[in-house]
């Protein structure tokens, strides 16, 4: 079962024909606080995550982009070399890439993910 941060339904996934970035990392779970191995899409409004490699049914995870704020290195707070953080309207989301090149990849993705969104959502709201 997902935990699901907004509105919407868990089926209405697609194909993935957009995908922005994916790959393995590891993930701070929510109440246990655990790192789990999860495999993370990235599309232009959301990250998923996944248990297993390239299946993309039953995300564990639905992150939309518009509710996220910052993403930035937590290296210090997670004491987990190559760590960011994912700030969104309720939560952080805390994960570990595989290297220092695989984190600032996820960053500047993320990032510019979430400006690409805002943009056209400012767009939008204009005409």
């Amino acid at each position: 079962n997902a935990e699901y941060m907004g509105k919407g339904n868990m089926n209405a996934i697609g194909s993935f024909d957009d995908i922005l970035k994916e790959g393995a990392l590891q993930k701070q779970s929510k109440f246990w606080k655990e790192w789990r191995r999860r495999w993370f899409v990235l599309t232009p409004s959301c990250l998923y995550s996944f248990k297993d490699e390239k299946n993309y049914k039953e995300p564990t995870e639905i992150i939309p982009l518009k509710d996220c704020t910052t993403v930035k290195s937590a290296d210090d707070e997670t004491r987990k070399e190559h760590s960011f953080r994912i700030d969104c309207k309720d939560r952080s989301i805390f994960v570990v890439a595989s290297s220092q090149a695989e984190k600032e990849s996820w960053i500047g993705a993320i990032g510019k993910a979430m400006v690409k969104l805002s943009a056209r959502r400012n767009s939008e709201e204009a005409d």
